[in-house]
């Protein structure tokens, strides 16, 4: 088994990278010289093209080292290369101080720091001579220097800060997952197992110095998940201005460790796009928001306790129960509608009552009695009493509370 370091002159990633190589000799490399490939064939996966600085080989391609766990290479890095009787692969290689570009400065950068000599037969003089100043043999630095200029090299990116046992994978913009056992613990040294994925790096960390290690941010960062277990404690703070006047329970705090799940970013969207969407809580469950709070539902809007429910809009708001197109509005029961007497009933229009029960006392105060001496003076004795209840009509009227006609 033969391993050396190498650098990256072409990556394959999809099949019809290689119906242009040009003759079979090209395609006697792979697979013990099976020659039928179409477009869809994906055994090519992630191979790539390769050069190293001396000796020139004849076999200058390599497939990964494990096809389910690759992260591609762009032309110009670095790779380890290992190659077992026929079989050749490659792995990835990092000695850089930041995560964008993976690249090897004594093998991309200056072949004079490794002592390697010239190999006898396949190379000469001048294939030596490139290769110590660009890292690729019959390549001009040039010509490498334009080809990594294809990819936009992010120096601002940097390596997350260890803690021990850590597992870190790490992309190449800030996105990172780590497993962990003591990161944020409290103590610093109590096993909490926990998994904290981030997308995107906390852009105040952007102009530290490249090399330093820095640390996740939940609140910072672009978007985190974290899933965290015992001692561990999440320094989250929530960004709305709205108090928390119905939940009166809200965790403080020094509350916010053990088994838990954190999503923090500017917009979550979550979809159940063929069942049912649900959400358990065994204790208090919470929405707080410094927007509009909406339920749009094709069918039925239903809502259960145990115990009291209440509405209440602060200040001079309204709260509106509203059913369009002869809907109908049921406070209390829903069944045994009818008329007097009846466990449902309609309920009355304020102005309506008001109208009619002065339009009452008018004619009340208006009576005239047939007698057998003649009509009687028009209107009771105690007209001013009945004059002093009409005064009073509107005091049926709610001041908050309105209905609907229709």
């Amino acid at each position: 088994m033969e391993s050396f370091l190498a650098t990256v002159t072409k990556v394959f990633l999809k099949s019809e990278d290689f119906l242009e190589l040009k003759t079979d000799a090209d395609f006697v490399t792979f697979y013990n010289e099976n020659k039928k490939f179409d477009k869809k064939d994906a055994r090519f996966l992630g191979a790539i093209e390769f050069q190293r600085a001396t000796p020139i080989l004849k076999e200058n391609y390599a497939f990964p080292f494990d096809k389910n766990n690759v992260t591609y290479p762009i032309i110009g890095e670095t790779v380890l290369i290992i190659i077992s009787g026929t079989e050749c692969f490659w792995l990835p290689y990092t000695n850089t101080q930041y995560p964008n570009y993976r690249e090897d400065y004594k093998t991309s950068m200056a072949g004079k720091e490794r002592s390697i000599a010239p190999a006898s037969g396949g190379s000469n003089s001048k294939d030596y001579k490139e290769s110590k100043e660009t890292g690729t043999p019959n390549q001009t630095k040039a010509k490498q220097d334009s080809e990594k200029s294809k990819y936009k090299v992010n120096e601002k990116v940097k390596f997350l800060k260890p803690k021990v046992g850590d597992t870190i994978l790490q992309g190449r913009v800030g996105n990172t997952i780590r497993f962990s056992e003591l990161f944020l613990t409290e103590d610093d040294k109590t096993s909490s197992p926990s998994i904290f994925i981030r997308n995107k790096q906390n852009p105040k960390l952007d102009e530290k110095p490249i090399g330093e290690l820095i640390e996740e941010d939940i609140n910072e960062d672009g978007t985190s998940i974290y899933l965290t277990s015992g001692k561990v404690k999440v320094p989250f703070k929530e960004t709305i201005k709205k108090t928390k006047d119905a939940f009166k329970e809200y965790p403080t705090s020094d509350k916010l460790t053990g088994d838990q799940l954190f999503v923090n970013s500017d917009r979550i969207i979550l979809s159940a796009k063929a069942n049912e969407f649900i959400i358990f809580g065994k204790k208090n469950t919470g929405i707080i928001t410094d927007g509009t709070f909406t339920v749009d539902a094709e069918k039925d809007v239903y809502v259960h306790t145990n115990k009291n429910i209440t509405l209440h809009s602060k200040g001079n708001n309204k709260i509106f129960l509203n059913s369009d197109s002869g809907g109908k509005i049921y406070l209390g029961k829903d069944k045994g509608e009818g008329d007097a007497g009846a466990a449902v009933q309609k309920m009355v229009l304020g102005g309506e009552l008001v109208k009619i029960m002065g339009e009452l006392i008018d004619e009340i105060t208006k009576q005239v009695y047939a007698t057998p001496v003649g009509p009687t003076a028009p209107g009771p004795t105690n007209v001013a009493a009945f004059m002093s209840i009409k005064g009073k009509l509107k005091t049926l009227l709610s001041a908050k509370n309105f209905l609907s006609k229709s």
